[in-house]
Order: structure tokens, then C-alpha cells, then sequence
């Protein structure tokens, strides 16, 4: 039996079997209905999606949505994502996914699997298997602009144009210099680094270590920043990117620190990824779909905002139990042996049993005087082989 249980509310053939065709992937079973009614199965919905493409959310939804399942909504491909900010107000709300000429199973298998297992974390959910990934840890200002210049390098070799590059370029240093001087905090809450101004914090040798991940599968290039506090909730990401609905360049101005860096990244990717497990880690991830840049479809179109959920634990079983049911259980059925004497048999296995462990120990005491005679300290093969220009293959 399937772990996992999704209601989807829609009308719409076509996106039921782009869901049921996913529903393995995420080692689920799917009930479809029009209206609220389809939650009311006999059995409860982890995860509940809602086609808001035509028609509204139905009323009462978040009444009806069992404690601990999870929302995923589906919007129009022509729709502002900055409009939906609202329904991440309530808490069983995760994403918010565009839909066009062509779902994206991808990023519903990647969002559904997180939704239901609490295993939110990496770059690599969001692309096929088999698309390697790199990573390198950042530690201070100029490590900041050095992982800059090899992400240009990269997006420059993997064929993203120009005017995207510098999107990309735009993202990357707001969403380091968050993580490096903004996600820091004291044990009360305070931001560490909160006074300092950009010349201080230049002069930093250096601040707790943050990691940048990034990858491309030739459509979409991806990045994502993770620090090590975890002073990120939700509702101060929300706060955030509620700016982003109707603030202009003169108001962005007076915004200031991850407040005007989330506005910025928010116009500037195709998909936004917030990753969150308080006083842990935080990560953000953003996804450039290259195609739509290209047709000048620019700008976030699907929201996505996770919080890690630890994975429960097997309940242990009665020890009483467990001997009561190997008491109770039937000795298995084991083969009468042969016991006919076969004396010539054993005498020729035992010959050939002495032949070969003579031989074998031979050549084990062989190799490893070899052995011995070519490994040193200054053996090149004990040497780490370092990675080209900082790429870290993960």
C-alpha cells in the first residue's frame, strides 16, 4: 500500500492525469473532486492540491484541511505570483506552481515529496537524476565576489546569455550577502552584524561559513544559498516579499537589508524556493527558467515554502511480544541429510580445500610486500587530487 494520500480539487481532466501520472513518483494514491467534498474519503489527505487556475480556492478550505496535510495551489502560467502572497498566511500552504501549455512534473514531484516527507533541503530535488551539482563554501566578503566570478564562468559555459547571467549575477550576491551578514544572529534574536555598514563588513576576515550550490540541466540554471543559523521564519519571509507587491525604486530604496534583497530576487528568478528549518538553516534556492527568459517572461512564477519535518520513528516493538511470536512460531522445515558415508569425496574436497588456501595465502603475502614497497608519505597516490577552479562536485 502506497504511504501517502492526495486530494486534488479540480475539474480539469487533463491536470488529473498529469497528477495520477506523478502519484508513484511520490509513492502516494490521489482521490479527484470539484469541491471540498473530495476530503471527506475515508482516507485523510496528506497533501491537498487546489486548481485555482479558473475558480477560486472554495471556501472553508483551511477548515477542512486535516492538521498537519499540506496545500499545494496551481495558478495560471499568465499569473502574478506577487498576488498569492496572501495564502501563505495559512500555515498548511506550500506552494503556489504556475501552469501552462506544459506541467511541470519536475517541480510537482520535487514539491509533492518534500510536502509529505519533511526532506526539503538541496538543489539537486529540483533536477533530473544523473545533472551533477557543485557547491563551495563562502566565509567573508571577498569569498563572496570569488564565488560570483566561477558562477559567471559557469552560466557563461553552460550557454546562458548575457542579460540573464546578470539576473543571475543579481540573485547570487543578494541572497549571499543575506546569508553572510543578515542571517547571523545573537542568542536573543539580534542581528550580529545589524550596525556595521558595507565598508565594516568588507573588512571581516570572516563570518560563520555559508554554502552555494549550483547546477544546470541546459532549461533551467539553478543556485541556492544555505547558511548554518536558521533565523529565517516564515512569517518574516512573508513580510519580506509582501513588500515586493507594491513597492516602487524610490520605496525600495528605504528598504533596507534581506527585506530589499528578497524583493529583488523575487523579480528576478522563475521559480523561488524558500527551505526552512528554525535555528538550524536556512536555504534558498532559485531556479532561471532560460526558455521563458529568452520569449521575455521574466519574474517569479511559482513560490514554494518549506518547513523541515523530521521524519518519524519506527515504533519499537514489544520485546514481550517479539518472544511471545517466536515461541509461537514453527520451527522451519529443515532437509533430512544424507548421511551415507562418501569417503572418497571428503578426502578429494579436503586435497583441494589444502591446494587452495596454500595458494591464496601466497598471493595475499605477495601483494603485500608490493604493497609496502611503493606506499610512502610521498606517494603521489596519497595525494589529494585537488578540484579545478573551486568546483566541488557534490
Amino acid at each position: 500500500m502506497l504511504r501517502h494520500h492526495m486530494s486534488v480539487i479540480t475539474a480539469d481532466n487533463r491536470l488529473k492525469r498529469e497528477v495520477q501520472r506523478v502519484t508513484a513518483s511520490t509513492a502516494s494514491t490521489a482521490a479527484f473532486g470539484k469541491d471540498l467534498t473530495v476530503l471527506e474519503g475515508e482516507r485523510k489527505p496528506d497533501l491537498v492540491i487546489v486548481d485555482a487556475r479558473t475558480e477560486r480556492a472554495p471556501t472553508g478550505l483551511h477548515k477542512k484541511v486535516p492538521e498537519g496535510a499540506r496545500i499545494i495551489f496551481i495558478v495560471g502560467d499568465d499569473h502574478k505570483i506577487t498576488d498569492d502572497l496572501p495564502v501563505f498566511s495559512d500555515g498548511h500552504v506550500v506552494s503556489v506552481m504556475s501552469h501552462g501549455n506544459n506541467f511541470d512534473a519536475d517541480e510537482f514531484i520535487a514539491s509533492a515529496t518534500k510536502a509529505l516527507r519533511g526532506n526539503i533541503f538541496g538543489l539537486n530535488k529540483y533536477f533530473p537524476w544523473g545533472v551533477t551539482t557543485f557547491s563551495m563554501v563562502v566565509k567573508s566578503y571577498a569569498d563572496k565576489n570569488k564565488a560570483i566570478d566561477v558562477l559567471m564562468q559557469y552560466a557563461n559555459l553552460a550557454g546562458v546569455r548575457g542579460p540573464v547571467r546578470e539576473r543571475i549575477q543579481t540573485v547570487a550576491d543578494e541572497l549571499m550577502m543575506n546569508a553572510l551578514y543578515h542571517a547571523p544572529v545573537d542568542k536573543d534574536g539580534k542581528e550580529l552584524y545589524r550596525d556595521k555598514t558595507l565598508k565594516d563588513l568588507v573588512q571581516l576576515p570572516e563570518v560563520p561559513a555559508i554554502e552555494v550550490q549550483y547546477g544546470s540541466t541546459g532549461r533551467y540554471f539553478g543556485l541556492s544559498v544555505r547558511d548554518g543559523g536558521g533565523s529565517l521564519s516564515r512569517e518574516r519571509a512573508m513580510q519580506y516579499l509582501l513588500k515586493a507587491r507594491s513597492s516602487t525604486p524610490e520605496m525600495e530604496q528605504k528598504i533596507g537589508g534581506a527585506g530589499l534583497g528578497l524583493v529583488s530576487v523575487l523579480r528576478s528568478v522563475s521559480k523561488l524556493i524558500f527551505n526552512l528549518e528554525p535555528g538550524t538553516s536556512t536555504e534558498v534556492i532559485g531556479l532561471f527558467d532560460i526558455e521563458l527568459f529568452a520569449k521575455g517572461q521574466i519574474g517569479a512564477r511559482s513560490l514554494h515554502v518549506f518547513t523541515a519535518v523530521p521524519e518519524p520513528e519506527p515504533e519499537a516493538a514489544d520485546e514481550d511480544e517479539e518472544e511471545s511470536a517466536e515461541e509461537a512460531a514453527p520451527p522451519p522445515e529443515q532437509p533430512v541429510p544424507d548421511l551415507r558415508p562418501r569417503r572418497g569425496a571428503w578426502i578429494l574436497a579436503a586435497i583441494l580445500l589444502s591446494v587452495v588456501t596454500a595458494l591464496g595465502t601466497a598471493v595475499v603475502m605477495k601483494q603485500g610486500a608490493k604493497a609496502d614497497a611503493i606506499t610512502g608519505p610521498d606517494d603521489p597516490r596519497c595525494k589529494p587530487t585537488p578540484d579545478p577552479d573551486g568546483l566541488v562536485p557534490r
